[in-house]
């Protein structure tokens, strides 16, 4: 992929997580201190969908980071990413939509299950890039 083209690529999109990023974190700070400044409930998308787009947003730019480079590279772009990027918005998403598809609100507390579980996984994605044997130059 030219160069060029891959910078404009991950601008662009690092724009568009900054986006929808600031509109979920306003919600979270409307269930938090729904008084704040920064608080607002008036957004245009549901939070809901918001932990599933900022997911699929944030799984190109780990791919388009981790492009051309070496395996433990992308243990530890792919490890940083799924701790920070994905793991809270998804397991928000999943326990919001488990608690619709159950039908009760105290349903929502899959994510806190499902937000270690997620948060392990890219923590030992990271370990693994860390620690791996890099390539012997002979």
């Amino acid at each position: 992929m030219n160069k060029k083209l891959k910078v404009t690529l991950l601008c662009s999109l690092f724009i568009l997580l900054l986006f929808f990023l600031v509109l979920w974190l306003r919600f979270v700070a409307f269930i938090i201190d729904y008084e704040g400044p920064f608080a607002k409930q008036d957004i245009m998308i549901s939070p809901l969908y918001l932990g599933y787009i900022i997911t699929l947003i944030s799984l190109p730019i780990a791919y388009l980071l981790g492009m051309g480079r070496s395996k433990k590279s992308k243990y530890r772009i792919w490890g940083i990413a799924i701790m920070l990027l994905f793991s809270l918005p998804l397991a928000y998403s999943i326990g919001i939509t488990y608690s619709l598809i159950v039908g009760s609100p105290w349903a929502t507390m899959l994510l806190f299950y499902v937000f270690p579980v997620i948060f392990i996984v890219g923590l030992i994605l990271l370990l693994v890039g860390v620690f791996k044997k890099g390539v012997l130059s002979q």
